[in-house]
């Protein structure tokens, strides 16, 4: 009997699938469909359906023991604002920056570094402030001024709230131990607003694997590639924000067994970039950053470029290449799904047109009506050309005679009732033949138009295209290991990029002065389209290259390769006139004796990381403790005075549950 594991990773350009073989570590399916982003089931279901058609005959659904699952949705949400209305109650000190909820109140409370109450929580008036936002918010958020000190007065105003009104409520110090109470706040009102959408995946994906009779527990990928269950991602869904990125390091990882090296994840869309430190990905100091907000999400640091092999490849009036971050349609797939508009692409090319404010080849679909604002005349005629088919921006602008310079398009671009397609990196790779899956001379007719536009012949047009690309993600890998040393180097400077260009380009023989450039750890290349630039870009920066099998789905092997990881960090700290002050996630004690708070802060943190892990849905389950006491440095201490003669200021211990996901 085999033990098999399903895993989907849903990107923003594809949903990956794969199903694994956990003793073999081999792939017995994968594949690669289409994201449906406007309801992300549907590519479930396709990825589903796909996989299991290819292995039906020689497996067991008995033998898949997990499904897991990464995900976009958390991220993209917190992007574009979505989810369901929060309402955060702050304790003890009001936020005077922007949050993301406009309904917000603070009443009286909060305690002191140490977890003293300074002031009595306000409940009268927090009961006044529940009942009159309670129709207008969806979820309640919960943050106190060092509540992770003493989560007292949070849990108290929590459970007033569920009393009034059944609402789901999220404290801050559930989801984090580090201090910053403004980020804190930040993550649990992300968190409030996720739940709902969440959980709505969730139960389309438990419906499609039942309709299938698969019974295996779902788990679901975190920020920093570990894995938590079903359960938990429901409570916990800020959790999930960057696990796609997170995948592709843990799938790098268990594809090559590789501990140390540069992954590079380079998908439709974006190209992430990440350190793999001692077969672990290298985690945010700070915690994470999405969609512009600061959170205390523990996640894999990955620094992410928006060129991806759907990027918009664009020739500026003054000749000058630019490729993303904006992704459109290729030409190659557009023109495949509507053969009408290799005919207008033609009549581009015979015409001589090169707009200022657009590209030659840019097409225009249709997505949906704007809702609230009122679209001018132009936008409605634009909008009624496109309805029913797809057309070229010069089939448009001839049809309302109009000058496509004039015409509002853009604006239906950003509101999301129309997106682009144009010329891209999939499109060259239709004609050097590294992908044929679509329509092979709708991308030669687009590169032939755009070579015009740049007054270059249409191969050179591609070398240059492929040495931006080549320049762009090695400036970026260069900016990632410079700051691995401690320094921070932008290369976004005209000085920087010549002598980045120069060592990129060092075997040009043309040149009359070379730089060289070599990094020491291998790069490991995952994504669909990396066989096709990675080599270069590894020989230009002088480094081994790795491409393992099965890397167009690495991401997806990465949400079967992880395990189940809990931390619970306890401190200890001097109390108010004398003795101990133990700081747990539950409440705040105090000891006379350092010994008896040592041992109490090690038995209880031992007791609750085992039942995290446990409820994230872990087996074999396995505890490592790890200790850093503090002291302070003064005038006559050396190395041989002793630890009880030195001025005590904290113990951080950090307590960590190890498991398998079944």
């Amino acid at each position: 009997m085999a033990n098999l594991a399903l895993g989907i990773d849903t990107g923003g350009t594809y949903t990956d699938g794969v199903i694994f073989d956990i003793e073999s570590r081999k792939i017995c399916s994968k594949t690669k469909v289409l994201t449906t982003r406007h309801d992300l089931s549907i590519a479930i279901e396709n990825c589903l359906t796909s996989l299991l058609k290819k292995v039906e005959k020689n497996i067991n659904k008995e033998d898949i023991k997990m499904v897991s699952l990464s995900t976009t949705l958390a991220t993209n949400s917190i992007v574009e604002g979505q989810g369901a209305e929060v309402g955060l109650v702050t304790i003890g000190k009001e936020i005077k920056e922007k949050i993301p909820t406009p309904h917000y109140f603070n009443i009286e409370g909060g305690c002191n570094i140490k977890g003293k109450i300074q002031c009595e929580i306000d409940l009268k008036q927090a009961r006044i402030e529940i009942e009159r936002m309670k129709n207008k918010v969806d979820a309640f958020a919960v943050s106190g001024y060092l509540s992770i000190r003493n989560p007292t007065q949070e849990n108290e105003l929590k459970t007033l709230i569920k009393e009034l009104t059944g609402y789901p409520v999220v404290c801050a110090h559930q989801l984090s131990s580090e201090l910053g109470f403004k980020e804190r706040s930040v993550t649990a009102v992300f968190n409030a607003r996720l739940m709902p959408l969440i959980t709505d995946l969730i139960k389309a994906v438990k419906k499609n694997l039942q309709k299938r009779n698969i019974e295996a527990p779902l788990m679901v990928v975190r920020g920093d590639g570990s894995l938590i269950n079903e359960k938990v991602a429901r409570e916990k869904p800020v959790e999930t924000s960057l696990s796609g990125p997170a995948a592709s390091i843990i799938g790098a990882k268990t594809l090559t067994d590789i501990k140390n090296g540069i992954v590079v994840d380079m998908g439709g869309t974006t190209t992430d970039i990440a350190i793999l430190y001692d077969g672990k990905p290298r985690l945010t100091k700070k915690g994470a950053k999405v969609g512009g907000w600061l959170t205390r999400v523990k996640a894999a640091d990955i620094t992410t470029i928006g060129i991806g092999g759907d990027s918009f490849i664009q020739i500026s009036k003054d000749k000058i290449i630019s490729i993303g971050p904006q992704k459109v349609f290729p030409l190659s797939w557009i023109v495949k799904k509507h053969s009408h508009l290799y005919q207008e692409l033609s009549e581009i090319k015979d015409s001589n047109y090169y707009p200022l404010s657009s590209q030659p080849t840019t097409v225009l679909t249709y997505v949906k009506d704007p809702e609230n604002f009122e679209l001018s005349d132009t936008e409605k005629a634009i909008l009624k050309i496109i309805k029913d088919k797809p057309h070229t921006l010069h089939y448009i602008s001839k049809k309302l005679n109009k000058s496509p310079d004039i015409l509002p398009w853009d604006h239906l671009v950003k509101v999301g009732s129309v997106h682009r397609a144009g010329l891209t990196p999939t499109d060259l790779l239709h004609i050097s033949g590294n992908y044929k899956q679509w329509d092979v001379d709708a991308a030669n007719i687009g590169i032939n138009i755009m070579a015009n536009r740049y007054d270059k012949n249409q191969q050179t047009f591609i070398n240059h295209v492929y040495q931006e690309i080549y320049y762009k993600i090695g400036s970026v890998i260069t900016e990632v290991l410079v700051s691995e040393e401690g320094h921070e180097l932008s290369l976004t400077s005209s000085d920087s990029k010549y002598f980045l260009k120069k060592m990129m380009n060092s075997k040009n023989k043309e040149q009359k002065i070379e730089f060289h450039l070599k990094c020491n750890l291998s790069l490991i290349a995952v994504g669909a389209p990396v066989e096709a630039y990675f080599p270069q870009i590894a020989e230009k920066m002088n480094t081994k290259l790795i491409l393992p099998d099965y890397a167009e789905v690495a991401n997806a092997v990465g949400t079967v390769g992880g395990k189940v990881i809990e931390k619970v960090i306890i401190l200890i700290k001097p109390g108010e006139g004398g003795g101990f002050s133990v700081h747990t996630p539950q409440e705040r004690k105090f000891f006379k004796d350092f010994k008896k708070a040592q041992s109490f802060a090690k038995k209880i943190g031992e007791k609750l990381a085992y039942q995290k892990a446990d409820s994230a849905g872990a087996s074999n389950i396995e505890i490592n403790i790890a200790k850093d006491d503090k002291y302070s440095e003064y005038l006559g201490q050396n190395e041989n005075t002793k630890d009880e003669e030195k001025l005590f200021i904290e113990s951080r211990i950090e307590i960590t549950a190890v498991g398998k996901p079944w």
